[in-house]
């Protein structure tokens, strides 16, 4: 990315050749404007890749959840208005076990009640069963063609299922990985922060250690500010965006956990956003002062106190 902006400044030329480029690079070395990369070694690299191949996965289930929803529309479009997240456990099992209208519309509303209502833990119950039964023997759904439909759905049930078991795996993985890393239990002390999360940073940040400043761990993440400013315009301050992608999905739904009642940023959230700051920008604010205070957590070797600013206050007091 540097070479490629900074070529033209030897010889005001957009020439790129071989010859070129060795010359272009010594110069921003020389310069000390060289990108330093920070390689993960150990448990971090192992993270990583774990974390990698879990968002792999998540991206799978999820396409995986969309063609269900399209099948299950064309097949039973009504089964929605009982079971309104598809993906729960509750409308998986029925869907398995009874894969067309036919199949439910036959049933008897006492038995499916209850079987409902022990798959949901009382969530639905005989009156979500006599209404389902109801849509099935009237459905407007396509009558030719449903066994291939039906077949359809089973399989991807299937891959569900599997995609299941291996997320799982991953993060019992995780959680073990963690247990050999000394400062992720102090991370993981902090309220909002998971065994997911927590691998996540420190898959992607790798050596805290070889960070010297909170601005360089900023970069990493593409967290850092930037402006555009000239002479009396002055510009919007943004993200820069060009760190790590997943460090940054990681801080943001990290974030989100953390702002709710009773969460750690939810007072900082509010004051931000009382002062007419939007929502988003908001929640960019908590993911950047998050990181800053997960850095000097593993920095100072230190542990998250939630009344540091009164114990700053009493000393200064004192």
């Amino acid at each position: 990315m540097h070479t490629k902006k900074v070529k033209e400044l030897s010889d005001n030329s957009p020439l790129k050749t071989d010859d070129k480029d060795p010359r272009v690079i010594a110069d921003i070395i020389r310069w000390g404007h060289a990108l330093s990369i920070v390689i993960p070694e150990g448990d971090a690299a192992y993270l990583r890749r774990l974390n990698n191949s879990r968002e792999r996965h998540v991206r799978e289930r999820t396409a995986l959840v969309n063609q269900l929803q399209q099948l299950v529309f064309l097949l039973f479009p009504e089964f929605k208005k009982v079971m309104k997240d598809i993906k729960c456990r509750t409308p998986l099992y029925l869907l398995k076990k009874y894969p067309t209208p036919d199949a439910i519309s036959v049933l008897d509303k006492k038995l499916l009640g209850e079987e409902m209502r022990k798959r949901s833990r009382g969530k639905f119950k005989e009156q979500h069963a006599d209404m389902l039964i109801s849509l099935a023997k009237n459905t407007i759904g396509i009558r030719e063609g449903i066994l291939g439909l039906s077949m359809d759905i089973q399989h991807i049930l299937v891959q569900l299922e599997m995609l299941k078991n291996l997320i799982s795996e991953i993060e019992s993985e995780m959680e073990i990985t963690l247990g050999r890393i000394t400062y992720s239990s102090k991370l993981l002390f902090i309220k909002g922060l998971g065994v997911v999360s927590v691998a996540g940073i420190i898959g992607e940040i790798g050596d805290f250690k070889k960070f010297k400043t909170r601005s360089e761990i900023m970069k990493l993440a593409g967290l850092d500010l930037y402006e555009i400013s000239s002479g009396k315009m002055k510009g919007q301050r943004r993200i820069s965006k060009r760190g790590r992608s997943l460090l940054r999905k990681i801080l943001y739904y990290t974030a989100i956990q953390t702002i709710r009642k009773n969460g750690i940023m939810y007072d900082y959230y509010t004051r931000l956003t009382s002062r007419g700051m939007k929502r988003m920008v908001a929640l960019v604010a908590v993911s950047r002062k998050l990181l800053g205070i997960i850095y000097a957590i593993v920095r100072d070797d230190s542990e998250y106190s939630i009344n540091f600013k009164k114990k700053q206050v009493i000393k200064k007091a004192a």
